[in-house]
């Protein structure tokens, strides 16, 4: 069911409702990697429907259906699109256990929104820092330096946004960009307009948190996405690097997991985890962070799937 939805400060929203027709009692929050547009996700999140969670995918502001108000910026995306969409779950969904499933950006800001702490549970798919020293040295590097600290800063300057899909990204609105592009630069990445740390409620992402990254994405290395670990502290963290073979593909990337043709093992998984988290009873505790490694069902095939 596709809605438009008004975040806190009455910028509406593209949204879709995900209803399933025999509710297993949890609702799940798919917030998207940088740009990328609701329907992306369409498949996977049917998917979960279909084993009885309720889903929400949305645009963020600029993005998509959505309404694009003047000078919006990262920020905005994870402290107020974020945070409206929660509690537009809540609604939607009355006394299911919530839980949040980012992708890459959208597994970045958990900490920006003032309500992050009533989540049960996360699941991040490869959510990394953008700071361009966590890029191997070569190429991939210097496209990172060259995307914060030359394309977007003269794209936007030159066009009035930035025209992502030129050099082979996502389009964003200027202000957007811009702040990205901040954040790109500062070793802190998640930052407020003078480059310090940006971590208002990281504190009270207190859930269980199953974190995901792949062998073959250049977009999110292994060293950025656990960079990005000490963001959380307070989580208890599962880590997964896997190969493709793992998940029974030839490649996964950055953006495979999401797509029709990926075999439905690997989003079963992912909703097997989610009910065990949420079934769940008693406060939750703060745990020790896991060791990283596989569950029995994704049956290791190589020594890169195992995130040791």
């Amino acid at each position: 069911m596709d809605l438009t939805l008004a975040a806190r400060d009455g910028t509406m929203l593209a949204a879709t409702l995900f209803e399933p027709s025999a509710p297993n009692g949890g609702a799940v929050l798919l917030n998207s990697g940088t740009g990328i547009a609701r329907q992306f996700y369409g498949a996977f999140a049917a998917h979960l429907a279909s084993r009885g969670f309720a889903v929400l995918t949305y645009d963020y502001r600029g993005i998509g259906g959505s309404a694009s108000p003047a000078g919006a910026t990262m920020e905005d995306w994870g402290a107020v699109d974020q945070a409206s969409m929660l509690d537009h779950l809540a609604r939607l969904a009355p006394g299911a256990s919530p839980a949040v499933i980012g992708h890459s950006f959208g597994g970045q800001v958990l900490g920006l929104a003032d309500n992050i702490g009533g989540v049960r549970a996360a699941v991040l798919i490869c959510s990394q820092s953008g700071h361009w020293r966590h890029w191997p040295r070569g190429r991939r590097r210097l496209r990172m330096l060259a995307l914060w600290w030359l394309l977007i800063p003269g794209l936007t300057a030159l066009t009035g946004r930035f025209p992502g899909s030129w050099i082979g990204t996502a389009n964003l609105p200027a202000g957007v960009a811009r702040s990205w592009a901040r954040w790109g630069r500062s070793p802190h990445y998640v930052c407020d307009a003078r480059g310090r740390p940006l971590r208002p409620h990281n504190d009270d992402v207190t859930c269980s948190v199953r974190w995901l990254s792949f062998s073959d994405d250049p977009i999110a290395p292994y060293g950025a996405v656990e960079a990005l670990r000490s963001y959380y502290p307070k989580a208890a963290v599962e880590r997964l690097h896997l190969a493709p073979a793992d998940l029974d593909v030839e490649a996964v990337g950055h953006f495979g997991f999401f797509r029709k043709s990926m075999p439905r093992r690997p989003w079963d998984e992912i909703g097997d985890w989610l009910r065990s988290q949420m079934r769940q009873t008693g406060p939750q505790q703060e745990l020790e962070e896991t060791p990283a490694c596989l569950p029995p069902t994704f049956s290791p095939r190589s020594k890169t799937a195992s995130a040791g």
